[in-house]
């Protein structure tokens, strides 16, 4: 148990570290409390809260995976590399793609309880 402990309290750490250094997760987790905020101010239905449950999660593995790819990166680049660049704009686009994705199902959603009359 207190293996455990110690390995929740290192990924704890390590939330901390990426909300105090990096803006893009920042901004992420800003938007995700507020869509956890209406999932449960609004009504709801299960199916709807778990989708915005799952793409908002989504989003913010993509951003951490991102961002440790990154930082390794930087860590084993002698010099500049179009390799590099691109597995970092590679690795960029996914975290594009799945915000896309979360912003959308966010839209068909929310869409529905904020604006009745167009859907």
């Amino acid at each position: 148990m207190r293996k455990f402990l110690r390995s929740f309290c290192f990924a704890l750490e390590g939330l901390w570290a990426l909300l105090k250094t990096e803006r893009n997760f920042r901004i992420e987790m800003a938007v995700a409390l507020l869509v956890l905020f209406l999932m449960f101010y609004l009504d709801l239905t299960f199916l709807e809260r778990l989708i915005l449950f799952f793409v908002t999660m989504a989003v913010l593995i993509m951003e951490i995976v991102n961002t440790v790819l990154e930082k390794l990166l930087d860590l084993q680049r002698k010099r500049k590399d179009r390799r590099v660049k691109f597995l970092k704009d590679a690795m960029a686009g996914a975290v594009l793609l799945t915000a896309v994705l979360a912003l959308v199902s966010g839209l068909f959603i929310f869409g529905h309880y904020f604006f009745k009359n167009w859907f």
